[in-house]
């Protein structure tokens, strides 16, 4: 009887360090288990941390970027606007030249319509962004939609661009140098000073009466005015555009 009370004394016992040994170990499980958990929040919120870091200095980039360009934007929309002001004193001369105008008027007013305006169309930047899959990543959608219609409303503004070069080159420039001496012109190019030095000889025989009296130049100045209004307008929408993602940009970032 003894040696059965000692037997199940034993066994309950060894059964009670069973338990023991198994919530011991069942406590390290979890210990890893938890252990590995942090260390996978860890890990992926430094790679969120560098992720945002990275996409941080892409806008701060972009920002400088896009201020750069805003820059030109607006001088190229209040020349474009003067340009079309000026059309209207061009127009005044041509009905009333027979009393008498100024040379010098007229040529600068001739010289300012031969500008092309030409806005510089690479954005490497953001072409990378397009390229790389970075726009993807950028969760402000109002954000990344301003981005991605940028590039249309650069194209609507860049078609303007080159049909002032065609027209210039193959109308506009052609008819005044049978009138007037392109040196003339280009002394009174008055933009960003790239004016000519005044002063050199000019040789060629001007006719000024002639230019006015020419049927052509009323038309091709009447054309140059529709696109240069369309272009004020693509450049306006163009010039609020960049604004807009300056903006976009400082709140993502700032």
């Amino acid at each position: 009887m003894i040696k059965f009370f000692r037997h199940i004394r034993q066994k309950l016992l060894s059964e009670n360090q069973f338990s023991k040994y198994l919530l011991y170990a069942i406590g390290e499980i979890i210990l890893v288990v938890i252990g590995i958990l942090i260390a996978l929040q860890i890990n992926n919120w430094n790679e969120n941390r560098k992720e945002a870091e990275s996409q941080q200095k892409l806008f701060a980039n972009l920002k400088i970027d896009f201020q750069n360009r805003l820059g030109e934007l607006e001088e190229f929309h209040s020349s474009k606007i003067q340009a079309v002001e000026n059309m209207a004193r061009l127009n005044t001369i041509i009905a009333t030249h027979e009393n008498g105008f100024n040379k010098e008027e007229l040529t600068g007013l001739l010289a300012y319509l031969l500008n092309n305006f030409s806005f510089n169309e690479d954005f490497k930047l953001l072409e990378g962004v397009f390229n790389t899959g970075l726009i993807n990543d950028i969760k402000n959608e109002t954000l990344k939609r301003k981005l991605i219609e940028w590039p249309q409303l650069v194209e609507e503004m860049l078609e303007e661009q080159r049909i002032f070069q065609n027209d210039n080159l193959n109308k506009y420039g052609p008819l005044l140098e049978k009138y007037i001496s392109n040196r003339r012109l280009y002394e009174q190019f008055d933009f960003r000073n790239y004016a000519l030095p005044k002063g050199q000889p000019i040789t060629l025989r001007e006719d000024y009466e002639g230019l006015l009296n020419d049927p052509l130049l009323e038309n091709y100045l009447a054309t140059k005015e529709v696109h240069l209004r369309i272009s004020v307008i693509d450049l306006g929408n163009l010039t609020k555009a960049a604004k807009e993602i300056i903006n976009l940009l400082e709140a993502s970032y700032d």
